[in-house]
């Protein structure tokens, strides 16, 4: 239950960053890296597809992988240094 509450947090501030790299247009990563990040994801035994969410850290991963601080929780991709 703490896990899953934990979770849930870190998707709201993941969906807060998300929004916020929206206004900055130049806070997220290029639409060539995010397609790179989500096409890891597609082929992840950790995505539940139905939702897009990460099993392993609970974001929803057509946002996450837009931001350039995240990284896979299990090590596929990296977060994009500024």
């Amino acid at each position: 239950m703490l896990i899953r509450l934990k979770q849930r947090l870190e998707y709201v501030r993941d969906l807060a960053e998300y929004a916020a790299a929206k206004a900055f247009i130049g806070n997220k990563v290029s639409t060539e890296i995010q397609e790179y990040r989500y096409a890891i994801c597609q082929d992840c035994p950790f995505l539940y597809k139905p939702t897009d969410n990460c099993k392993k850290c609970g974001c929803l991963m057509k946002i996450k992988t837009f931001m350039p601080r995240q990284s896979c929780p299990i090590g596929k991709w990296a977060e994009v240094e500024d």
